[in-house]
């Protein structure tokens, strides 16, 4: 009976542990001695995700910081960021807890060329009276999924007068699957090109598009630049080469 009693007040303890911050209390009442359990009078506590955020090089991540008041606490609360890794920012620049606010929203923004691996971000809750709070939050930021575009290796013929069909592919990286819209570069005079906003699918590995030559269009090689442009993260590019030919 007492091993199993044990038992249950340990898988209490550990379930108390896991759901409560390992920040440091702020507030007025934060100088005194703290109580064996609970809160002191007049302090608050930051509450962030226990687990690691994840944030892809090139996103955006929403995030949430919450706070934990104690009898007689109801001030604001701002919010400062601190080693936070180069490349990535934070929207609002300054956030703040309102009182009578149980949290603030936040969104981290990588760059391209934000770094990899796994960081602690410090963050430090002011209040209008008394001590700051701290709690660290803790950020993965991964690899971004990427794509290429390919086009035909050699260059696309079209006479004077006539339509061709071009295929432009895709090829996706890791999980990378949303739609992306494609743009041309300046086409050759009297050269029209449907659909005029073409999409290549989420899912499907290319997308097919005509080029239609006037009867007077001009004549000769023609380099296009093909961009991609997908829902989130950066843009690819690839050349499409293009010969206009004299009608027969």
């Amino acid at each position: 009976m007492m091993k199993s009693t044990f038992a249950t007040l340990a898988a209490i303890a550990l379930t108390a542990l896991a759901g409560c911050t390992q920040g440091t209390p702020g507030g007025p009442g934060s100088t005194g001695k703290a109580p064996a359990y609970g809160q002191t009078e007049d302090t608050f506590n930051l509450t962030v995700p226990m687990l690691s955020s994840s944030l892809q090089q090139g996103a955006q991540a929403d995030a949430t910081v919450g706070i934990k008041r104690a009898k007689n606490f109801d001030e604001d609360v701002t919010l400062k960021f601190s080693d936070v890794p180069k490349g990535v920012t934070i929207e609002p620049g300054n956030p703040a807890i309102k009182h009578g606010e149980t949290d603030a929203k936040i969104v981290f923004k990588a760059s391209d060329e934000a770094p990899l691996g796994d960081f602690q971000i410090k963050v430090t809750g002011h209040p209008t009276k008394g001590g700051d709070a701290t709690v660290e939050f803790k950020l993965t930021i991964a690899a971004k999924d990427t794509f290429t575009l390919s086009t035909p290796r050699l260059s696309t013929s079209v006479k004077q007068g006539t339509a061709q069909t071009v295929s432009i592919g895709i090829s996706r990286d890791k999980t990378f699957d949303q739609d992306v819209a494609l743009k041309f570069g300046d086409l050759p005079t009297g050269v029209t090109l449907e659909p005029a906003a073409p999409v290549i699918k989420a899912g499907a590995a290319e997308t097919q598009i005509t080029l239609t030559a006037a009867d007077d269009a001009a004549l000769g090689d023609f380099t296009i630049k093909v961009t991609g442009h997908p829902a989130e993260g950066a843009d690819a590019a690839n050349e499409l080469k293009l010969t206009v030919a004299a009608k027969e």
